[in-house]
């Protein structure tokens, strides 16, 4: 078995795109535009091809954000892109992968993010579970095979009813690539992030993204109005296989015309025309708990019927000696201070 891992030539970046656009394991944090997007925000991206006998069949993109020379995680989210199903290639090439990210400066460890179900698959079992997921580990998927009346007959009553609230009171939505939403939108968010102890970036984020996937067509935004005035608005992100519900945002005053079920149904229905054949929803709570940050949430995505996809959610791989001389010099310094 020949396997190499290489930087990824600017040839390949639209092949590396499609397999991890198409495979159901990654998603469109290893694509060329994150990657250009998170660049913009400063971190370091490398880019990289896996090829078995000159043939691309994976690659990965790695993210540090260098902290004046401060120890970090290599972070790899949603990826990397893999034939898991072969598990001795996946096997090799993960510990080659993680030999690539020690070589990097003031790596502590590899982070990866790969949309595995659970259980865990033993080719991980040295991987131990992170602090924090990177992408949501447990979200609701839709069918997009389906036909808009077939997604509607599985949805709950209830949204099916309110969708017919926003017909009856005329909520219209609109889809738009201009620049000139941006500040509406943060707005809202603002507004929503207050009424649900939401934490949210700041606007020169939001700026920087939708800058990125307007200019690489990969992400949309559906705006709902009534009689003129703005009631809701979401971020879409178009992506091989999937369509994502990355951002959604709402005015407190107007929620009774339900307009976030009209914006969903029209989002749908652009990500079957793009060619998406699902429709991710992006985190939910599967234990449905009353007191979780994602119970409203989840009591609206799941009225929309699918199906829950819990994943293994992200996993380290911790270069302990190199974290052992980090304790050593921070314990120096301490006692030095």
């Amino acid at each position: 078995m020949d396997l190499l891992w290489r930087e990824l030539r600017p040839d390949e970046q639209v092949s590396l795109d499609n397999l991890a656009g198409q495979g159901p394991t990654s998603g469109f944090m290893q694509s060329q535009f994150w990657a250009r997007f998170k660049q913009t925000e400063g971190y370091d991206v490398t880019r990289l091809a896996l090829l078995q006998d000159d043939k691309l069949i994976g690659g990965a993109s790695l993210l540090r954000f260098p902290l004046a020379g401060q120890p970090s995680f290599i972070l790899c989210p949603e990826g990397p892109v893999l034939p898991w199903g072969e598990v001795a290639v996946a096997r090799r090439a993960l510990r080659e992968l993680t030999g690539i990210a020690k070589e990097m400066p003031n790596s502590l460890g590899l982070r990866i993010e790969p949309h595995l179900p659970t259980p865990l698959p033993s080719l991980l079992r040295n991987w131990t579970d992170a602090p924090t997921d990177l992408t949501p580990s447990d979200t609701l998927m839709l069918d997009l095979r389906l036909s808009e009346d077939e997604l509607l007959a599985q949805a709950h009553p209830k949204c099916r009813y309110n969708l017919k609230i926003a017909d009856r009171d005329g909520v219209e939505v609109q889809v738009t690539q201009d620049m000139s939403i941006a500040h509406d939108f943060y707005e809202l968010l603002q507004e929503t992030s207050n009424r649900t102890d939401f934490f949210i970036e700041p606007l020169g984020f939001f700026l920087g993204l939708l800058s990125e996937l307007f200019a690489s067509n990969t992400g949309e935004v559906f705006v709902a109005r009534r009689q003129g005035k703005l009631l809701a608005v979401i971020v879409v992100v178009y992506f091989g296989r999937r369509a994502t519900y990355l951002y959604g945002a709402s005015s407190s005053a107007d929620r009774r015309h339900m307009p976030a079920y009209a914006l969903h149904r029209a989002a749908m229905s652009a990500a079957r025309s793009r060619g998406c054949i699902e429709y991710d929803m992006y985190g939910i709570d599967a234990f449905e708990r009353r007191d979780h940050l994602y119970a409203g949430i989840t009591r609206f995505k799941k009225q929309w019927g699918g199906t829950i996809l819990t994943r293994i959610g992200a996993r380290d791989y911790v270069f302990y000696d190199r974290l052992a001389d980090t304790l050593v010099k921070q314990f120096q310094m301490n006692e030095q201070g």
